[in-house]
């Protein structure tokens, strides 16, 4: 069970540099490509997360990707509507924001995992880009769009079950 989490682990890391890699290349489906050929892109050192197993989860990061690929407008509004006054999703730190959409394209997909355990590994990973304060602007935005989502599941639920 552990070394599952762990390639989990280093998954949402990868799934985060393919999604930062949008930035300076357009092409997602190379991107993923060369992340699961290749599998040994260089960790920073900076990155103080000791991840254990470095293969990723080809299962798990293609379906991460796929859904943050046909819900990037649906992700961005949901980052978007829960900034503050003054604040628009252009303002945010690079990293930040493919962090924040891998992270809610998680929740979105994956509606069992636990929240907590989403939460928890987005953050171990923010903190090694951004400082305390980022960190928990980032734990801000991800626990409001989780509440979000759970309302308006559970407002769908009960429409189909009248």
């Amino acid at each position: 069970m552990k070394n599952n989490s762990l390639s989990k682990s280093f998954t949402r890391y990868a799934a985060i540099q393919a999604i930062y890699n949008l930035n300076y290349s357009k092409d997602l489906s190379e991107i993923q490509t060369y992340l699961i050929n290749n599998n040994a892109f260089i960790i920073d050192d900076d990155v103080k997360v000791n991840f254990g197993k470095t293969k990723i989860n080809k299962m798990f990061f293609i379906k991460i990707l796929d859904v943050v690929k046909k819900n990037q407008d649906k992700i961005d509004k949901l980052i978007s509507y829960n900034l503050n006054k003054g604040w628009n999703i252009h303002r945010l730190p690079v990293v930040q924001l493919a962090i924040l959409r891998v992270a809610i394209s998680e929740m979105i997909n994956f509606p069992k995992t636990s929240v907590g355990i989403i939460i928890s590994e987005y953050l171990m990973l923010t903190e090694s880009f951004f400082t305390v304060k980022e960190c928990a602007f980032t734990n801000a935005i991800l626990e409001n769009i989780y509440k979000n989502l759970n309302k308006n599941e559970s407002s769908e639920s009960r429409t189909r079950n009248t």
